[in-house]
């Protein structure tokens, strides 16, 4: 039996994630995701490179749109089989692709209407990629998949999800593939979090593969320590409420989010920055911080102890959630 990877986005590029195993049996996907580079968003619209209703599952690394924001549309074109991932992920996801299908109605109606008063005419024509109810119609695919279990995910090929640590429920995907009577293993690392990041475990490490496809887009640069990050940023609230004024932070609603109110938290426990009220205006983080709660056992030691001693990173005092 032959084994086929193809390299169907995130090559040569940042966003578009969606990797095509192939064999004799069966075909799959790892990740759908959206192309988001603006010089790139034309492939968006392109057909699929096989149809969507021959494969036979797809697997999700994380909700990120650059890797599941293509789901929509290829459910929407024909794929009906089922889409695995961890819990975490596809509860995050329902929100993050219903998101992303609302704006995408948002953007072709202004579109439309911008083309039309200035009487220009487009390649595509301004509808929506894919509509919030596309979106919504992913939901009854997902089929949920703990860590570090391994799971069959099509004829002669199982899927081990590991802890990737970059965002809540993320995941490399570990796939052995029978072969002749042989096995082959092969690993795609997904987005790789550092370690000591706050809130989340540690990534998982994978021993053995013979073949690996990992993200290497900050593979060039050593990051700045976590936690020295964290007391430039209360320096800057100090700073700022000895001078009278006020602090908005624009954050990404899937982690970093999460990540200020656990340090707006501590450092008000420790006395590092004065009693706050801090307003957390988008319903879309506000949702995913829910999801957040809900799955304590995704916890690194430190996040885990405060919920063992009664309290959360996510609930304190003067923390509004501004729905």
């Amino acid at each position: 039996m032959s084994i086929e990877i193809q390299f169907l986005g995130a090559a040569r590029n940042v966003t578009g994630s969606r990797y095509l195993i192939k064999t004799d049996h069966t075909q799959l996907l790892v990740d759908c995701g959206l192309y988001q580079e603006r010089r790139l968003q034309d492939r968006n619209w392109q057909p699929f490179e096989i149809p969507p209703q021959s494969l036979s599952s797809v697997i999700i690394s994380h909700a990120h749109i650059d890797h599941c924001g293509l789901l929509p549309k290829l459910v929407k074109e024909g794929f009906a089989g089922p889409v695995f991932a961890t819990e975490a992920t596809a509860e995050i996801a329902r929100i993050s692709l219903t998101d992303a299908g609302k704006l995408q109605e948002e953007d072709a109606a202004f579109k439309k209407k911008r083309h039309e008063r200035e009487g220009r005419k487009t390649k595509y024509p301004e509808i929506p990629l894919y509509t919030a109810e596309d979106a919504r119609a992913i939901s009854p695919l997902f089929k949920t998949v703990e860590y570090s279990r391994e799971t069959a995910v099509a004829e002669d090929i199982t899927a081990t999800f590991h802890n990737a640590g970059h965002v809540f429920g993320s995941a490399s995907i570990e796939l052995k593939i029978q072969e002749n009577h042989r096995q082959k293993v092969i690993v795609f690392s997904g987005d790789l979090g550092n370690w000591d990041r706050p809130i989340l475990k540690n990534p998982d490490l994978v021993n053995q593969a013979d073949y690996v496809v990992i993200e290497s887009t900050y593979g060039d640069r050593t990051h700045q320590d976590i936690n020295e990050a964290s007391l430039k940023l209360a320096e800057i609230i100090n700073q700022t409420v000895q001078l009278g004024g006020n602090i908005v932070i624009p954050s990404f609603a899937l982690e970093r989010t999460q990540d200020l109110l656990f340090f707006l938290n501590r450092f008000m426990s420790e006395g590092k920055i004065p009693r706050l009220k801090v307003f957390v205006d988008s319903p879309m983080a506000i949702s995913i911080t829910k999801i957040f709660k809900e799955h304590p056992e995704l916890y690194d030691r430190e996040t885990s102890g405060w919920v063992n001693n009664g309290s959360s990173p996510f609930e304190f005092e003067g923390l509004f959630m501004s729905n």
